[in-house]
C-alpha cells in the first residue's frame, strides 16, 4: 500500500460487537459526516477482544479531511466509538517515543465520555490521540489516556487538573500501567465456608491493606463476594491494586478445609469475564494442535 493510501485510512475503534456490520458503518459515515464511502470499510472481528476495529480509506483529499473531523468520536445505537487517521507516530515501536507525550487520566466521572474530555484537555495543547477506558458494555471504566501533540502540553496538562476535585492526570508509565490488573483494586473471591461471618473475612483480607468495602453472598455451595481495597489517605491510586494483587498471590489456592480452596481473582463485570474465557478456550485449543496425531491406513 502506498504513502498517499496509507495517509487516507481512518482506523475506528470500540465498535460493538452485536450490531455491526460494513453496511452500518457506511451508514454512519453518511448521516454523521455526510460522505457516501466508495469502498467498503474493513471490520476486524477478533472474538478474545471486548470490540472490533475497522479500517476506512477514503480516496478523495477534501472528504477525508472532512471524515477524519467529523468521524473522531461517534456513536453507534447509543455506544461511542472512535475514530483515528493514520499516523505513523502512533503505530509499533514509534510509539515508545511518545511516551512523554502521554498522560493517564484517573477519575473521569461516567457520565464523561472521549469528546467532553477532549473539550476539556484541549485548552492545554493539541490532541493527537484521546480515549476513554470502557468495560465491554461500553460503560466507562473512569480513566484514559491522552497523547498530546509535544511534551509541553502533556506537561500543562499535569499541572492543569492539580486543583480538580475529581480528575487526576499524571505523567504516563508503560510498565507499571500496561496491564490492566494494574489497576483494579477490587477483588472477586468464592468458596467461603457457609459458617464464616463478614468479620472472619475481613481479618484474612486486611493484612493485605485498607478494606474501603466487603459484601459477601451466599449460594448453594458457599459464600462469595467482593473485597475493594483502596488509600485511606486517597493520595496513591496504586495502593489498591497493589493490595489487591498481593491478596491473590497469598490467597488463591489456600485450602480452607477438606473439599475447598478459595477462589481469589480481579474483579470483572460478566461480559468481560466471559472474554477472558475464550481467551483462555482459544489458548488451550492453540496449545493441543500440535499434541495430536492422525493416522490412516489401518489393515482391515
Amino acid at each position: 500500500m502506498s504513502t498517499t493510501q496509507n495517509q487516507n485510512l481512518i482506523y475506528l475503534y470500540d465498535l460493538p460487537k452485536d450490531c455491526l456490520s460494513s453496511k452500518k458503518l457506511a451508514q454512519v459515515f453518511l448521516s454523521q459526516a455526510g460522505i457516501e464511502l466508495s469502498l467498503q470499510p474493513q471490520i476486524k472481528r477478533d472474538i478474545t477482544r471486548p470490540f472490533y476495529t475497522a479500517i476506512v480509506s477514503i480516496s478523495d483529499p477534501v472528504q477525508f479531511e472532512k471524515a477524519c473531523e467529523a468521524m473522531r468520536y461517534f456513536e453507534i445505537d447509543g455506544k461511542q466509538c472512535r475514530g483515528l487517521q493514520f499516523d505513523k507516530a502512533l503505530l509499533g515501536n514509534n510509539r515508545e517515543k511518545l511516551i512523554t507525550h502521554n498522560v493517564f487520566v484517573r477519575g473521569i466521572p461516567k457520565n464523561l465520555g472521549n469528546k467532553d474530555l477532549q473539550e476539556k484537555f484541549e485548552a492545554v495543547g493539541k490532541i493527537k490521540s484521546l480515549k476513554v477506558s470502557l468495560n465491554s458494555d461500553h460503560s466507562s471504566r473512569g480513566y484514559g489516556f491522552i497523547c498530546f501533540q509535544d511534551e509541553e502540553s502533556a506537561s500543562k496538562a499535569v499541572e492543569f487538573c492539580q486543583n480538580d476535585e475529581t480528575i487526576v492526570a499524571m505523567n504516563f508509565q508503560p510498565k507499571e500501567i500496561r496491564s490492566i490488573q494494574n489497576l483494579i483494586n477490587n477483588v472477586y473471591v468464592k468458596n467461603i465456608p457457609l459458617e464464616w461471618s463478614d468479620s472472619q473475612v475481613k481479618s484474612l483480607f486486611e493484612e493485605f491493606g485498607h478494606i474501603k468495602s466487603l459484601v459477601i453472598r451466599k449460594n448453594d455451595i458457599g459464600q462469595f463476594g467482593f473485597v475493594c481495597f483502596d488509600d485511606p489517605n486517597s493520595t496513591d491510586f496504586r495502593y489498591g491494586p497493589r493490595c489487591a494483587q498481593a491478596a491473590i498471590e497469598k490467597l488463591n489456592g489456600k485450602p480452607i478445609n477438606d473439599q475447598m480452596n478459595l477462589y481469589v481473582r480481579h474483579a470483572m463485570k460478566r461480559a468481560d469475564r466471559e472474554v477472558e474465557k475464550k481467551k483462555e478456550t482459544l489458548k488451550y485449543k492453540t496449545s493441543k494442535k500440535r499434541c495430536n496425531l492422525y493416522v490412516k491406513n489401518f489393515p482391515q
